[in-house]
């Protein structure tokens, strides 16, 4: 049986053998340290100085790179920066109020000094002028029992009726007549036959120019047939023999009267003869 049990110089060789391959180690990395030091001792000479004699470059280094290189450019006058823009002038700003003085401080043992009172000025009395009130246009209401002014002073060109025929030259027809119709020269001053307000201001076919006026309780009275220049309107107070405005052409439904007044008179809203009214104040 073979002897497996390690002697003396077993034992010596394998120590000696860790120790070579220790120092082995150690050289590798001592050589290695030294290679990068000499490496980046060179790097930092070569960046902090300017040798002379490692970086001459003659002109036929020169010259390929002055080819390549624009020669306007070295001649080429240097740009002067623009200057910035001034800065604003601060804005001024307005003072602000200061605070009125303390009044003050009465000394130990003084009373306080009572505040004075102000006192309101006394507005001066003025003089209030009462201006009279204007005076409130009226009329006299018509009744059953007055009479009216004729418009214009004439012979009646058509009379009123509505319970007959009447023959009308215009329409060359008989029919029934709601107005009366008095003739008059062009131009002929028409009058109100009695006070009253003006309802309306206007112009149809049948009586062409007219002037309605209520001339109160229920009666109403049209003037037709005036020129176009009239002197009321819509609204006015009129009293009993006012002008209203002038005789102007007839229109197309009474043309063959000639000049001439249309009135129409009702009461509430119903026609009424007007000449019934009228015959009094014929001369």
């Amino acid at each position: 049986m073979k002897n497996t049990t390690p002697g003396p110089e077993d034992s010596i060789f394998k120590k000696k053998g860790f120790f070579i391959a220790l120092y082995s180690c150690l050289g590798a990395v001592a050589i290695l340290a030294l290679v990068i030091t000499v490496t980046n001792f060179g790097n930092g000479y070569q960046a902090d100085g300017y040798d002379e004699e490692a970086a001459y470059v003659g002109a036929d280094h020169v010259a390929p790179y002055m080819a390549q290189v624009d020669e306007e450019v070295w001649f080429r006058p240097r740009q002067t920066p623009t200057p910035p823009p001034p800065a604003p002038l601060p804005t001024p700003q307005p003072a602000r109020p200061t605070a009125p003085p303390a009044p003050p401080t009465p000394p130990p043992g003084l009373p306080d000094p009572e505040p004075e009172e102000a006192t309101e000025a006394t507005p001066a009395p003025t003089a209030e002028v009462e201006e009279p009130p204007a005076p409130v246009a009226s009329f006299t209401p018509f009744d059953e029992g007055s009479l009216l002014l004729w418009p214009v002073y004439g012979e009646v060109a058509m009379r009123f009726s509505m319970d007959a025929l009447i023959y009308d030259p215009t329409l060359d027809q008989f029919r029934t007549n709601d107005d009366l119709r008095i003739s008059a020269e062009s131009g002929t001053h028409v009058q109100a036959g009695a006070g009253g307000r003006v309802m309306a201001v206007g112009r149809n076919v049948v009586r062409g120019n007219y002037v309605k006026i209520d001339h109160g309780n229920g009666w109403i009275a049209t003037y037709g047939q005036l020129a176009d220049s009239k002197l009321v309107s819509e609204g006015d107070i009129v009293q009993a023999g006012q002008l209203l405005g002038t005789v102007g052409s007839p229109s197309l439904f009474g043309n063959m009267h000639g000049y001439h007044v249309n009135l129409r008179l009702t009461r509430d809203d119903v026609a009424v003869d007007p000449y019934a009214l009228l015959a009094a104040r014929v001369n």
